[in-house]
């Protein structure tokens, strides 16, 4: 029988039967009183009654997402390194095992067709990609694959746990049993998770804060978020979750990139490597770097008034249309309405007054760089 869930629909708690999968920790987030809603075909924690405690969780302490929804695809063979460095932004040759990248795949005019994380182990790879884009990224493995030495397994369901915040060090180290503040930016260590079972946990700086990945094939994790809410890690939805990401400037595929944006356009810089040499896209990135052919940028944006811009807004200066609004939300960290938007960047500055077109509202808003908000790493 399909699961029911309390999910957000107009403003509203309603009981429906959703034929979606659910998270493994799902009774776990029933009794934080989560409140849920589909995506991509999970239901997954929108909130636990308060967007703004949560995200001030995160800018002050320690808060923690449960990401069980994401799919693991290991590579193996003996091919797997140079096969995936040919179509990735990120330089997979420099890599040693224990290292993870957050990287691109582009087609060859540049322009974005998904994003991922990749951890090194010592035998495979392991992408970490959100589970919208599964089938996409995998369909471009197995279309660019051709007599490589490379082979592709999905793990199915894993247990992942993402925690974020100032305070996160400490409950992250008890929990995995290694002081996980002595990891460099993107390195990960692997520890048991019980007798029988393995885990990942990878430093990583999604929000502008410290934060940890964890991830295990075979596990839940159950043991891991227990420990983690006896220690005052505060649990967070996917709505809080977007808040940081556009306090911290993060672009999102199917936001705010995608087919129609090139990497120069919207890709955090440490995305793309200017030095590996050949993958797929990589001519026009070259250009774009060296000549200067970029004539459009994700730009932040602040917003006057009490009514968030929201994707696909039309931005306009000296009433000339300059782009569309990517995202938006408000803000509690700033107490401001914010949004990033992909401008013209020959048709706008700081001094100019912005207009975005909300609904036939008219909202005034000024650039303001990005991240909106610098955290505490």
């Amino acid at each position: 029988m399909p699961p029911e869930g309390r999910i957000k629909s107009n403003g509203a708690d309603t009981i429906v039967r959703l034929a979606m999968q659910e998270l493994r920790l799902r009774r776990y987030h029933d009794l934080e009183g989560a409140l849920f809603r589909p995506e991509a075909g999970w239901l997954i924690p929108a909130d636990y009654g308060s967007i703004v405690e949560e995200v001030r969780a995160v800018r002050r302490r320690a808060g923690m997402i449960d990401r069980s929804d994401r799919a693991k695809i290991r590579l193996t063979g003996s091919e797997r390194v140079p096969f995936l460095d040919g179509l990735v932004t990120a330089d997979m040759k420099v890599l040693m095992p224990g290292m993870s990248t957050y990287t691109l795949l582009l087609n060859e005019k540049s322009r974005v067709l998904g994003d991922l994380r990749v951890y090194v182990l010592s035998d495979a790879l392991v992408l970490d990609i959100e589970s919208s884009q599964k089938e996409s990224i995998v369909r471009l493995l197995e279309k660019a694959r051709v007599s490589d030495d490379v082979e592709f397994r999905d793990l199915g369901p894993c247990g992942h746990i993402e925690v974020h915040g100032p305070l996160s060090g400490a409950p992250v180290a008890a929990v995995v049993g290694t002081d996980v503040r002595g990891l460099s930016d993107n390195a990960f260590l692997t520890f048991p998770v019980d007798r029988h079972h393995e885990g990942h946990a990878a430093r990583v700086r999604m929000f502008r804060e410290d934060g940890y990945a964890i991830w295990s094939t075979d596990a839940s994790l159950a043991g891991a978020w227990e420990a983690l809410v006896r220690r005052g890690v505060t649990p967070i939805g996917r709505d809080a979750a977007e808040v940081l990401r556009i306090e911290s400037g993060v672009p999102r595929f199917g936001a705010d990139m995608g087919e129609d944006t090139l990497a120069l356009e919207v890709a955090p810089e440490s995305a793309i490597s200017f030095t590996k040499g050949c993958y797929v896209g990589q001519e026009v990135v070259a250009r774009g770097t060296y000549i200067g052919q970029v004539r459009r940028k994700l730009l932040g944006l602040q917003v006057e008034g009490d009514l968030p811009p929201a994707h696909g807004d039309r931005v306009s200066s000296a009433g000339r249309d300059i782009g569309p609004v990517t995202s938006g939300t408000w803000s509690p960290t700033r107490s401001a309405e914010i949004g990033m938007a992909l401008l013209r960047v020959d048709a706008v500055s700081a001094a100019d007054g912005l207009f975005i077109n909300r609904g036939g509202w008219d909202l005034r808003a000024r650039l303001h760089p990005l991240p909106f908000v610098a955290g505490s790493a």
